[in-house]
């Protein structure tokens, strides 16, 4: 990889080109996400699907690297390939017809194993300084599932102007700079020019000009979910990396539907009560919840590249103790939104 920087370099920019000019042109011809007055906070009808812009600045760029070199014959990059393009072309849909939760949910499934099949899967699971083998079928179970809760993670926190694509472009980032660190050269580039289209989508949604939709939300969470276990699998590294990298999603989500099952809500419907969503009701800004949940991620990723530097067991510790943290403050957030009416 070190003789290609400069084509890495060249299609890290060409992507977030390509994704902001198409960004551009979906904000002039593409489809508008109205309100519909529970999880959408706008007011007004707003051009989305802006990830069509990222799928194809990505894929581009993604194609001529691969060309480059003899990672286009390796199985379970192309079947992660596949795999995306399948759950691009349910986000596009979605966003054009709006799916129903369950059907959605049970085809990323369905997706999801047939990728951890193929090779994008985890055979090993840590806790602390015990390692122990999963097997064939629960580590493709697992490696699915694992796929299937990132994904919907980073649609669910879909929802503020720059907050999940932000997030996902600083987990792309770190993702990339970790895997080059360890010599995974393949996965580094990958995750760079996925870092270049978001950037230039971000030109637009960080501003709330172009939503990414279900096809930027699927599409980003699943890819990078899968670059994650590519990573992991290949240079045997700790299982709780992963989630320390995702963590700004992760903690979130896990509280959120821990909440709503206390109360007995059902869990597959729109509703309002993420954190993102408590803060824009108590009037934070937009661009100032994108950067908290941004400075969280980046925390997250800062844990994984140090547990690196200390004896196996180390990111499950540094795991453990920064998900606890997000837990109080999550449950703090909570209690001070019931006392002045943000939370029911």
């Amino acid at each position: 990889m070190a003789s290609n920087i400069p084509l890495l370099a060249g299609l890290f920019i060409l992507s977030g080109a390509i994704a902001c000019a198409l960004g551009w042109v979906l904000i002039q011809k593409g489809p508008r996400d109205a309100p519909d007055g529970d999880r959408k906070v706008q007011t007004e009808a707003i051009p989305t699907s802006g990830g069509i812009a990222v799928f194809i600045g990505t894929a581009l760029c993604s194609a001529i690297y691969l060309l480059f070199s003899d990672t286009v014959s390796s199985l379970p990059v192309l079947a992660l390939a596949c795999g995306t393009l399948a759950i691009f072309i349910i986000g596009v849909w979605d966003d054009l017809i709006s799916l129903p939760a369950l059907p959605k949910l049970i085809a990323m499934a369905v997706i999801s194993l047939a990728v951890a099949s193929l090779g994008v899967a985890m055979t090993q699971f840590d806790i602390g300084r015990h390692v122990f083998e999963l097997g064939l079928i629960v580590g493709i179970a697992g490696s699915a599932l694992w796929l299937v809760v990132v994904t919907n993670s980073v649609n669910f926190m879909d929802g503020s102007d720059g907050l999940a694509m932000g997030s996902s472009l600083a987990v792309a980032a770190s993702l990339s700079f970790l895997a080059f660190l360890t010599r995974d050269y393949t996965v580094a580039a990958l995750a760079l020019i996925l870092a270049g289209a978001l950037l230039g989508l971000l030109i637009w949604n960080g501003r709330g000009k172009l939503f990414a939709g279900d096809a930027g939300a699927l599409f980003v969470g699943f890819y990078l979910g899968g670059l994650t276990l590519l990573w992991l699998s290949t240079g045997g590294h700790s299982v709780w990396i992963g989630p320390l990298l995702f963590i700004g999603f992760l903690a979130d989500v896990f509280m959120t539907l821990i909440w709503r099952a206390v109360k007995r809500r059902n869990l597959l419907t729109a509703h309002r009560e993420h954190v993102y969503q408590i803060m824009l009701k108590a009037g934070v800004t937009h661009p100032v919840v994108a950067w908290i949940f941004v400075w969280v991620t980046l925390h997250g990723a800062l844990f994984a590249g140090i547990s690196f530097m200390f004896p196996p067991g180390a990111s499950t510790v540094l795991f453990a103790g920064y998900f606890l943290l997000l837990m109080i403050i999550n449950r703090r957030i909570r209690r001070s939104a019931l006392e002045h009416g943000h939370l029911e």
